[in-house]
């Protein structure tokens, strides 16, 4: 859950919905984690099983479309209408963001006097850095940032507000923790509107994040780079996305948003994961592998190997790449 304190009447403003009623929830979450007293929203018709979990919810709020025969399933909970539920809980995302109603992760400024800083480093606002950490020239950190000790950030790297990195970590040079994530709605006049991402980063110990790696923020939950976790450069981790405990992510790979990649698995190199897809335990995705599906535990998946031929005696050596030559290559024509 995103924990920000909302009124009834703050949402009921924000999303155009008028009507009496004061409760007053504690944050936002996604359906799939469902606790009392927080704001959800349904876009489309949802399963029994979620229904019923918000049922026996209390002092819940739900955004849902025009006319859905959702509302009378929900128990007590206190339903409002909106032409666009999605839409109008990015407004409510933006009213937390701008309004400052998150709780901070770090309450204080608290530098351990044996943290190494580069003095070409840039650590701002309250921020918690622990024992013989090390930050080198160039990077920028914080606020809202707590680094476990022993960690070492090399050069030029950026952590985002909202981002927590435990004990013994690596993040590599100019790799970015915490950017904001893909996502966006249409607004009335049809155009991208993008929805803040407020869910942080959570990083667990003996993480290594290679150069250049991108690790997205959650929008109401954080993503998770669970202990033990190696991540090669150049890779994406997209936004809700959980990378489970000592699973290995190879160079160039891009891993969608909610997706999981559970413990002990192997991506291998220039593969992407499509989002909301799950990798099982100890599986092994070879390089070039486009995921579309889920794959269980220990599964192996391999991509099609090329078609690999000798260039003709006849080809126009004089032409660059496939296109533009007087005769075609008999496998492109």
């Amino acid at each position: 859950m995103l924990r920000a304190t909302l009124h009834e009447q703050e949402i009921r403003l924000i999303i155009g919905v008028p009507g009496d009623g004061d409760l007053v929830v504690n944050g936002v979450a996604p359906l799939h984690a469902i606790e009392d007293r927080c704001l959800y929203f349904i876009n489309h018709d949802v399963a029994s099983p979620v229904r019923e979990a918000l049922a026996v919810r209390h002092g819940c709020i739900v955004i849902a479309p025009h006319g859905s025969a959702i509302a009378r399933g929900l128990g007590s909970c206190c339903v409002l209408e909106a032409a666009r539920p999605r839409a109008a809980f990015t407004s409510v995302l933006a009213f937390i963001r701008d309004e400052h109603r998150q709780s901070p992760w770090v309450e204080a400024r608290s530098i351990s006097p044996t943290a190494i800083i580069s003095p070409l480093a840039v650590v701002e606002g309250h921020v918690e850095i622990g024992d013989s950490v090390v930050i080198e020239p160039f990077c920028t950190i914080g606020p809202d940032v707590a680094i476990g000790r022993d960690s070492v950030l090399r050069a030029g790297v950026r952590v985002y507000p909202r981002v927590s990195i435990g004990t013994g970590a690596v993040i590599g040079a100019n790799a970015v923790i915490g950017s904001e994530g893909f996502g966006f709605v249409r607004d009335e006049a049809g155009n991208k509107r993008r929805i803040p991402h407020l869910g942080g980063v959570m990083i667990g110990n003996s993480v290594e994040i290679g150069a250049l790696a991108v690790v997205q923020q959650g929008t109401m939950t954080p993503t998770v780079i669970e202990d033990h976790v190696k991540i090669d450069d150049n890779v994406e981790i997209g936004h809700n996305a959980r990378v489970g405990r000592g699973a290995s992510v190879t160079g160039g790979v891009v891993v969608g948003g909610s997706a999981v990649i559970e413990a002990d698995a192997w991506i291998g190199m220039n593969s992407s994961i499509r989002d909301g897809r799950r990798v099982g335990v100890r599986a092994l995705v070879g390089m070039d592998v486009s995921v579309q599906d889920d794959l269980s535990d220990e599964i192996v998946a391999r991509a099609p190997r090329p078609d690999v031929r000798a260039r003709p005696d006849d080809d126009d050596r004089a032409s660059i790449g496939f296109a533009g030559r007087a005769k075609p290559i008999p496998w492109t024509s």
